[in-house]
């Protein structure tokens, strides 16, 4: 298939975007003289900048359907391979009239692609597996081949520079690599690890270690963040050095050179877990609600701590019960996987 301009409408969730990275980087391999086009959210340009996957980024505004489908129209492009599964975004890619049009077949959107793959099925129905092989499957139809391995996200000489300021605000010097903490999840509170819990965690991992505990968060999640730092100053050591993003949350491009600095990262299934996880940082991964094996690939670095619960996985954004599946998981367990993964023994 001879294709000249190619776009490719990101998935919502930050998560998504960064394990589509195999799939972005496949979809370059097998078209290197096409013109590459992102479409979505305007905070993806950074996230995925810095790696050679694209040629232009399209950002998507609020709009609705009928002029989101005039700004595809306008891309005048080939192709558009769809990653999200909703219908909205089927519609848009019909209405704005490009030849080839490739998704997933569910919820009734064949009609509305030229091509279409299914989903891995079961008896029960769509069998989980990881987003990044199920991207990776998509683009495989435009003869694209990719391996999960190869999802390696960039950091510019200058975010990485400016990473570094941005540390040296908050006391860490260029040489030291805190233990990082990661509590929030825009997906809903029931991905959130309770903040007494994870400052015990922390407490335990960073005992008798001269290095700083680093809180991030996003915009939207300061409180949070705050709330984290009173339960860690709670009973711990006096030395211990505590920095903060309450006051300023790093831009996306920022925080990848933040997290390429971290010793270890403790954090809940976001989309910094996968952004760290691309960036070969070691993480441990607190995770409740959701299912593992959307996520089950690029784990070398990783431990993924979760219980069984019989409600679960429920991906319910707010649990309705005990939120057991979290609150289950011991902070001793926590702090025993990150000073492995960090080599602290």
């Amino acid at each position: 298939m001879n294709l000249r301009r190619i776009v490719v409408r990101l998935p919502n969730w930050l998560g998504d975007g960064v394990m589509a990275v195999p799939a972005l980087r496949a979809l370059r391999r097998r078209f290197p003289a096409a013109e590459i086009i992102l479409h979505g959210r305007g905070a993806f340009e950074p996230l995925l900048a810095d790696a050679g996957l694209f040629d232009r980024f399209d950002p998507r505004g609020r709009s609705g359907t009928a002029e989101q489908a005039a700004a595809l129209a306008r891309l005048e492009a080939d192709a558009i391979v769809i990653l999200p599964h909703s219908v909205r975004s089927a519609v848009e890619a019909w209405r704005a009239g490009i030849p080839v049009r490739l998704g997933y077949e569910r919820d009734g959107r064949s009609r509305l692609l030229t091509h279409t793959l299914s989903p891995h099925r079961g008896a029960r129905g769509i069998v989980p597996v990881p987003m990044h092989q199920q991207y990776l499957e998509l683009v495989g139809v435009l003869g694209a081949d990719g391996d999960v391995s190869d999802g390696a996200l960039g950091a510019g000489e200058e975010a990485c520079a400016a990473a570094d300021r941005w540390l040296a605000e908050r006391g860490i010097g260029p040489g030291e690599r805190p233990l990082a903490l990661n509590p929030g999840a825009s997906f809903g509170p029931s991905k959130v690890y309770p903040p007494r819990l994870l400052a015990a965690a922390a407490r335990r991992a960073a005992a008798g270690r001269d290095l700083p505990v680093l809180i991030l968060c996003g915009p939207g999640e300061e409180a949070l963040a705050e709330e984290v730092e009173r339960e860690l100053r709670t009973g711990a050591d006096p030395s211990l050095r505590i920095a903060s993003a309450a006051s300023a949350p790093p831009a996306l491009d920022v925080l990848k050179g933040v997290l390429r600095r971290v010793a270890v990262l403790i954090t809940t299934d976001s989309g910094p877990r996968h952004m760290a996880t691309a960036l070969d940082v070691p993480t441990v991964v607190v995770m409740g609600p959701t299912d593992p094996r959307f996520t089950a690939a690029r784990l070398e670095r990783s431990v993924v701590l979760r219980v069984d619960v019989p409600c679960g996985p429920c991906h319910e954004k707010v649990c309705p019960l005990d939120h057991r599946c979290m609150t289950e998981i011991a902070p001793e367990e926590v702090a025993a996987a990150a000073e492995v993964l960090a080599g602290f023994h």
